[in-house]
């Protein structure tokens, strides 16, 4: 009997063990894999462009890359938010946390690029998204949305074009709820030449062609702290 209970405790204790390892271990790897890898067996695997640049120290940037597919083998569908209605189609999205670089003060993300299959859909990538958050503004600031054109009137950049946020400072104000909030503002600045008439709280846009993407390409965007920018949270009692 007392065999039995030594045998039934160590039994136990290897499931806690298991356990703990699947928590503290296997799981981060685990959502690491997904936020930073494409389907298992798409032919985008180990293909990627880079999104690098300067950074306050105490922010993270995140990229999210958004793919879209369709055609005949297609078996899924989604409902358009235009008009609400159901079309054949697929949405796929990554967001992308890892960081490669060495320093605080840089960065170093990597997006998946080339076509894949889901569902028989032919998924292609539309929109990337990039935007930094801190302890202050944890919604987002100096966010970046990167095209592809889709006419004429859309401008194109050179893939070696400077992009920058400049001047990222701390915006305060008495809100809804009586509250106080705050956001970070930045002007845009693309090869030197200020594209923000004003600080920017929403997201600029910037047009390159995907077609030229391929495992060398780099986008250069650099953000940086203005005189007034604020690492600290917000009280929304006081505004402090």
């Amino acid at each position: 009997m007392k065999l039995l209970f030594n045998l039934l405790l160590a039994a136990i204790g290897s499931v806690i063990a298991f356990s703990l390892i699947v928590i503290f271990i296997l799981t981060p790897l685990m959502q690491w894999y997904s936020e930073n890898k494409p389907p298992i067996g798409s032919s985008i695997d180990d293909h990627f462009i880079r999104i690098q640049g300067i950074k306050p120290a105490d922010a993270q940037v995140i990229v999210r890359a958004t793919f879209y597919g369709g055609g005949e083998e297609c078996s899924s569908f989604f409902w358009s938010a235009s008009d609400g209605k159901k079309r054949q189609g697929r949405k796929g999205v990554f967001k992308i946390k890892h960081d490669f670089s060495k320093t605080p003060d840089r960065y170093e993300l990597r997006v998946p690029y080339q076509n894949y299959l889901s569902s028989g859909c032919d998924m292609k990538l539309w929109q990337i998204d990039v935007s930094a958050i801190n302890a202050f503004d944890t919604i987002g600031f100096a966010d970046l949305r990167i095209y592809s054109p889709v006419d004429e009137r859309d401008k194109v950049l050179h893939i070696d074009s400077k992009i920058e946020a400049r001047d990222c400072d701390s915006y305060i104000f008495f809100g809804l709820g009586k509250v106080w909030s705050g956001a970070l503002g930045c002007d845009f600045y693309f090869n030197n030449k200020k594209i923000s008439k004003e600080p920017e709280y929403n997201a600029e846009k910037v047009y390159f062609d995907f077609y030229q993407f391929n495992d060398d390409t780099v986008i250069h965007y650099d953000i940086l702290a203005g005189e007034n920018y604020r690492s600290e949270p917000l009280d929304p009692q006081t505004g402090k």
